[in-house]
């Protein structure tokens, strides 16, 4: 999912100052500015950071107090990376890497906070009849998108799926232990969309309540533009060139999340093979290319979009309903398969 808006260089930061006003749904940039530069009032700041493997993008309508949505945007950056160096499996000092560390050995004492987002992501699997999976790491050594990238065996499929058991994880008061050698528990299925709540909710606490938190094209959006518009959020269309769009989300007070086929992937033979993984197979789901989620909450858009796009388009859909979620479901032939609530907040090209 993308919003209508430009990255600058990831090794940089910018504010930018934004008029409010859309463009054939882009923003029109006024121009960019560094961090020290003068701010006029009545506009959007805008600061992008890299963080948790992919691209940040905080936008805050400053109301005429530009040096307190500067603050507002710096303790949110602060909040994400708290919660990275809390969650990240990726970070060998991490409490989860700790408990990955201690699989089959001993529990581990983690934070409160970690211990109840595991429980939340047992009952996620729960609900999701196993599609939702945070034990999918211990098949993380046989998927590779990138230059390791091979197609394994299905002897090493099933040797793999043999350490993923999301019901298999204990947890005694904030003790947490996976029982197996080879379990592992990853996380980014989940924590991005509560960092993304957290965030939100930092920009909150100091005032700011037309703010847009964007993780890597998960979105979730508070209050209206500068100009007093919904915020616009373009969906990419999974089989055209980037920045091609499906349509336009308009959307206050909610989030917006997108999983596709088209983020990371290897083509071979004929067959794609990508980053959704069935974690009841093993293998790439094959019944849809692209899902977007509508929610209350980024964690659960975020979380949601997985087991819809597995499901495929007639259970997924009947998923999103029992859930209370919005949803466009794009099926492995390209038709498109939506919610009612979702029409409402969609102009599709």
């Amino acid at each position: 999912m993308r919003a209508y808006r430009t990255l600058v260089n990831p090794r940089k930061i910018w504010i930018r100052t934004l008029v409010g006003v859309a463009v054939l749904g882009a923003l029109v940039l006024l121009r960019y500015s560094t961090l020290e530069a003068r701010v006029e009032p009545s506009r959007t700041i805008q600061v992008h950071l890299p963080l948790m493997g992919t691209m940040w993008n905080i936008e805050v309508a400053d109301h005429g107090r530009p040096e307190a949505a500067r603050r507002a945007i710096e303790q949110a950056y602060a909040e994400l990376t708290r919660i990275d160096n809390l969650m990240s499996e990726w970070k060998p000092n991490s409490p989860i890497s700790q408990v990955n560390s201690a699989a089959g050995k001993n529990p581990v004492e983690v934070p409160a906070e970690l211990r109840a987002m595991i429980e939340r992501s047992k009952a996620y699997g729960e609900l999701s009849g196993g599609t939702f999976e945070i034990t999918w790491h211990g098949m993380a050594n046989i998927w590779h998108f990138d230059d390791r990238f091979i197609v394994p065996t299905q002897a090493a499929v099933d040797a793999a799926r043999r350490n993923v058991d999301f019901r298999a994880i204990h947890i005694d008061g904030n003790r947490v232990f996976l029982p197996r050698a080879g379990m592992s528990i990853g996380l980014g299925g989940i924590a991005k969309g509560y960092a993304i709540d957290r965030a939100s909710a930092a920009l909150a606490r100091a005032g700011f309540t037309d703010t847009l938190v964007d993780g890597g094209g998960d979105v979730l959006v508070s209050g209206v533009r500068e100009d007093g518009t919904p915020w616009r959020l373009g969906i990419q269309n999974p089989r055209d060139e980037r920045g091609t769009m499906l349509g336009v989300v308009r959307a206050s007070n909610r989030a917006v999340a997108t999983s596709g086929d088209y983020e990371r992937f290897r083509i071979v033979n004929g067959v794609r093979y990508h980053h959704i993984i069935d974690p009841r197979t093993g293998w790439p789901a094959t019944a849809s290319i692209s899902v977007t989620v509508i929610a209350e909450t980024a964690e659960r858009a975020v979380v949601l979009c997985k087991p819809i796009f597995i499901l495929g388009p007639a259970k997924g859909l009947a998923f999103a309903k029992a859930q209370g979620v919005e949803t466009l479901i794009v099926d492995s032939q390209g038709k498109r398969w939506s919610t009612d609530g979702f029409n409402r907040m969609f102009e599709g090209n």
